[in-house]
């Protein structure tokens, strides 16, 4: 995996000059004439979402770390001044001041435990940038859940209308009928009753709109008063491979938490190199050259030194602290290891369930949009026999019920489809911005 600082600080530009683009439309137009789309709100949310900056410069900090372990490795120079006044009180009083200044010069030539913490500093580096690729991931799904959310609270707002006029338009009927003695008076106490009902359910409805709406305004800053809506020709296209096997595989090499962990082992595994390596000896070489002036009683004398030689440096004893950071070192690399081995579970979990899911999906779809069709019929029918005197004002308003649940449920069963399919490609570490692409293609005003 690999990023490039300087094309997000590009597509980071783009997203401010639409964003000031759409500002200014929803000036000039007003904001009913603009309904945002899927692709708008994830690259505005790119720029906007706090979770997803933290991932970034997490991963930046992770990438400045191996030039820091790498300096180890190249020269240091130092500079030292020193100026200062001596003065002997003895019998015979002198006084002494002294200007030295030293270029010092060292080079390692052999330092194991920085070679190991080298390694340890670019496995950090891999793991950033995984865990990064998962932020990416993760909002990418934060975003689609939340704008399939926004869809859900429209639709279950309309029905819940829709059917508060329809069950007004029968309320209506059912006293018509009862002033002119066709009912008895409970026909017009239940349509009351359900009417009451449903005026609730419209407050409710209405109010989980509001609160899908914030939370999309959390994630991307956007006050989407007007979404755009999914077609109704989205198609339904089964997991490709359509094996199950397949996406486990996929999983077990590419899932991005498994991915992390995975390189979480590595590094626990390269910090027991670096704390072992603290028993070899450091091998440096050392160059300076110095220059020297002292002034006593108005003479001057200077000189110039330099000297350049090999500094080893061994530990013989340190009480104990080396064979305990190793144990402890050891400690957390087996802790590590048993995390993998609880996340490669998990993700061969993940990618069971999310085929399964999608799979499971389209099934519901179909079945819910043919009991659509059967619910409306049966509606229509029970309406037929209301008008005819064969069926009560409380059957039609049941079989209304029916519709707008089915209607609800099918409406549900197409976002869930939607989101299965994302969660399954996230398991398998393969979701991306081609996937919300291919959705918003399906979106219209």
């Amino acid at each position: 995996m690999t990023h490039s600082t300087d094309g997000r600080g590009a597509s980071s530009c783009r997203v401010q000059c639409r964003r000031i683009l759409a500002a200014a439309c929803l000036t000039l137009f007003g904001q009913a004439a603009h309904a945002v789309d899927l692709m708008e709100v994830y690259e505005l949310a790119q720029d906007y979402d706090a979770t997803i900056q933290s991932a970034f410069h997490d991963f930046q900090s992770a990438q400045y770390n191996v030039p820091a372990v790498r300096s180890v490795f190249l020269p240091q120079l130092t500079f030292n001044a020193l100026a200062g006044l001596t003065d002997f009180n003895s019998d015979q009083s002198s006084t002494y001041l002294d200007n030295t200044l030293q270029l010092s010069l060292s080079q390692t030539l052999y330092d194991r435990q920085s070679g190991a913490l080298l390694e340890q500093a670019k496995i950090g580096v891999s793991q950033a940038e995984a865990q990064y690729a998962a932020a990416v991931q993760d909002l990418i799904l934060r975003v689609a859940t939340a704008y399939l959310d926004i869809l859900r609270a429209e639709a279950n707002v309309e029905f819940s209308q829709s059917e508060l006029q329809a069950i007004a338009r029968q309320r209506e009927q059912a006293e018509r009928r009862f002033d002119v003695g066709l009912v008895a008076v409970t026909d017009v106490r239940t349509a009351q009753a359900q009417y009451d009902l449903a005026v609730a359910q419209e407050i409710v409805a209405s109010n989980s709109l509001e609160t899908a709406r914030e939370a999309l305004r959390v994630i991307s800053g956007v006050n989407a008063e007007q979404v755009s809506q999914l077609a109704s020709d989205y198609p339904l296209v089964r997991p490709i491979p359509d094996n199950v096997e397949n996406w486990v595989e996929l999983a077990q090499a590419t899932n991005l938490p498994l991915v992390i962990v995975r390189l979480s082992t590595d590094s626990a595994r390269a910090a027991i190199k670096a704390e072992r390596a603290q028993r070899y000896p450091t091998i440096r070489l050392t160059a300076s050259a110095s220059a020297l002036n002292t002034e006593q009683d108005l003479r001057d004398r200077s000189a110039e030194a330099g000297e350049i030689g090999v500094q080893a440096t061994l530990p013989i004893y340190s009480g104990g602290r080396i064979n305990a950071e190793v144990a402890q070192a050891q400690a957390n690399w087996r802790s590590a290891t048993a995390d993998l081995e609880a996340q490669e579970r998990a993700a061969v979990q993940q990618a069971r369930d999310g085929f399964r899911g999608v799979v499971a999906s389209i099934a519901q779809v179909r079945a819910l949009n043919q009991a659509l069709v059967s619910t409306q019929q049966s509606a229509d029918a029970v309406e037929a026999g209301f008008r005819a005197g064969t069926r009560t004002s409380v059957e039609v308003l049941n079989a209304l019920r029916d519709v707008f649940q089915a209607r609800a449920d099918y409406a549900n069963a197409r976002y869930d489809y939607i989101l299965s399919s994302f969660r399954l490609k996230s398991a398998a570490g393969t979701l991306g911005e081609a996937d919300l692409r291919a959705v918003n293609r399906f979106l219209v005003d």
